[in-house]
């Protein structure tokens, strides 16, 4: 069992398994109880007997569901947990081809379920580590990711508490730094610093979202300057809210910070997200179209977390298609994930766009994305986000290296 598992407490689970093999029901009780603890377990034979449980107990928030069994399917079941709005976490346990079980995950996440994994059968209590693991650092997140108030965020945005980590991006085919993305930070008085998923949404809920966006554009736009005066000839991506591209001062607000800063705008990149492409905001379109003709480009970030038509992509000028990180890490030893990648590679290709890998954690993920054709890449494996004043030792350190 791996270290890390063996720290974590699971005496909080509630588990349940459906599954039609008495065999497999024992086996999986046992590991549950041997290799982590967890004594509440419940087995059921037949998806109906399952439904039974769970409507008489709203404890069960562990899941473990066979695909193949008779009367009602495990297909059939994961539409009635929908209906009843189960929100605790689901495993599929299946021994069918994995092209099934693939499209059973796809279901699975359109369902809203809190889907985790697949044990493929023959089940190894070996795979049991990487589900438990999910289980524990969800819960953690959970615990420590409580969003900050309104206030908070108001009194950050005064205080200039607004902060902002530079990731680089670097070209696959010869490993040179080309450009940064931007990120932001808050600092907390009580807290420290804080991540983005504590705040955004909530900043998104009002317009604090665009003063949040145009402090990280003057940070990052200033930094760049200070980069640029060193010698450092880079590219700096910054991501964008719909609700600040919705303003119809927008375009004219960068226009007049590229002046300021003395920036070409061949150098500033926006990141965009999908929901971009599906809002068919008339203010979206033109500030983002007046910025693509000034020379600014645009990135479509975390493509592959919905569903873009390619009709719907080639309603913007963009530049980039950034391929998420789930491409390469939640997803990467699936055998139809090469192929979806490398659909997504061939989409760019038509569309004149290039292509940035997010989340390239370790060597074997560097060496695949630079293997398919992926243009450029970012991630842990390459450096984690810096401070502006890092950005220049950790690029000598870099070259010394590549």
């Amino acid at each position: 069992m791996d270290v890390e598992t063996q720290k974590i407490n699971f005496d909080w689970l509630n588990v349940l398994l459906i599954d039609d093999s008495i065999a497999i029901l024992d086996y999986v009780s046992e590991v549950l109880e041997q290799n982590f603890n967890i004594l509440n377990v419940h087995a059921s034979s037949s998806a109906s007997e399952a439904m039974q449980i769970l409507r008489q107990s709203k404890q069960i928030n562990l899941l473990f569901l066979d695909l193949n069994m008779p009367n009602m399917d495990g297909i059939q079941l994961l539409e009635q947990l929908n209906r009843i709005g189960y929100k605790g976490y689901v495993v599929i346990m299946s021994g069918i081809s994995t092209q099934i079980i693939s499209s059973v995950e796809t279901l699975a996440k359109k369902y809203d379920l809190n889907y985790i994994g697949t044990l493929l059968k023959p089940i190894h209590e070996l795979d049991f580590n990487h589900i438990l693991d999910k289980v524990g650092f969800s819960r953690n997140q959970q615990q420590q990711a409580e969003s900050l108030k309104t206030y908070e965020i108001i009194r950050a945005i005064k205080n200039d508490d607004i902060e902002v980590l530079y990731q680089p991006q670097i070209e696959l085919h010869n490993k040179k730094l080309m450009g940064v993305e931007a990120l932001c930070r808050m600092k907390h008085p009580r807290l420290g610093m804080v991540s983005p998923d504590r705040f955004i949404d909530k900043a998104e809920e009002s317009e604090l979202i665009v003063h949040i966006t145009l402090a990280v554009l003057k940070k990052s736009m200033s930094d760049w300057k200070r980069w640029s005066l060193h010698g450092l000839d880079i590219k700096l991506s910054v991501n964008v809210s719909p609700i600040a591209i919705q303003q119809e001062e927008f375009a004219d607000t960068i226009f007049m910070l590229l002046a300021q800063f003395s920036m070409s705008p061949s150098k500033l990149c926006l990141e965009i997200t999908e929901g971009v492409l599906a809002s068919d905001q008339v203010q979206e379109l033109v500030n983002l179209n007046r910025l693509s003709m000034r020379g600014v480009e645009l990135a479509l970030d975390d493509f592959g977390q919905s569903h873009s038509t390619i009709e719907r992509l080639q309603k913007l000028p963009l530049s980039y298609l950034k391929l998420d990180k789930s491409y390469f890490i939640d997803n990467k030893d699936h055998l139809n994930q090469l192929a979806l990648i490398n659909t997504s590679l061939s989409i760019a290709k038509k569309l004149n766009m290039r292509t940035i890998a997010e989340g390239v954690e370790d060597n074997a993920i560097m060496s695949l994305v630079t293997e398919i054709g992926c243009d450029f890449a970012q991630g842990y494996y390459i450096a984690r986000p810096l401070k502006a004043s890092k950005l220049i030792a950790w690029h000598r350190e870099w070259h010394a290296l590549t």
